[in-house]
């Protein structure tokens, strides 16, 4: 009984590995063609916006140099207690209006009793948990600083754009408990 004769080892594949160098190198530039194109066009564009956002933000803030400041009497509101047995407490407070211009500062001077209702009406009902958030009082001074603005528009009898208020600040911001 004879051995039957071994087949011969196939040869070595030289199709198979082709097939995977070329499937690698398409991979290689598909992804790389990918990465290009989404730093072209998505990561380029934001970075540019980016790097003129700030030159912009400093012109806007700029204080032109005729503004004069206008300061308000202290004053003071009663704030809201969550607990019921808590002592009452008083928050005092004194605004700075800074005007764009002497204009400004008249117009404002002139009718100060609208802004002091106004900046009453933006300090009043708040709680101590609220007055004690740094957020909730710069929300309060842009909020005055744009109804100031809305009152002047309305004050005048033909609106003047110079006639603006820059900046609303505290100079006094005290919660006391009495």
């Amino acid at each position: 009984m004879g051995e039957e004769p071994k087949a011969a080892p196939p040869p070595p594949r030289k199709a198979g590995v082709l097939k995977q160098v070329i499937v690698i190198a398409v991979l290689v530039v598909v992804s790389t063609a990918g990465g290009l194109a989404l730093y072209r066009f998505v990561l380029s564009p934001k970075l540019e916006t980016t790097e003129e956002q700030p030159a912009e933000e400093v012109a806007s803030e700029a204080i032109p140099p005729g503004s004069v400041a206008f300061d308000l009497e202290e004053t003071q509101t009663a704030v809201v207690d969550t607990t019921p047995n808590a002592p009452n407490s008083v928050l005092i407070y004194t605004v700075s209006m800074i005007c764009a211009n002497e204009k400004t500062k008249e117009l404002v001077s002139k009718n100060k009793q609208w802004f002091v209702a106004m900046l009453s009406d933006l300090h009043r009902n708040r709680t101590k948990e609220e007055l004690a958030d740094p957020a909730v009082e710069k929300s309060i001074l842009e909020q005055a600083r744009e109804q100031a603005n809305s009152l002047l528009v309305r004050l005048q009898p033909e609106p003047n754009p110079e006639i603006t208020v820059i900046q609303v600040l505290h100079l006094k911001f005290t919660v006391f408990t009495i």
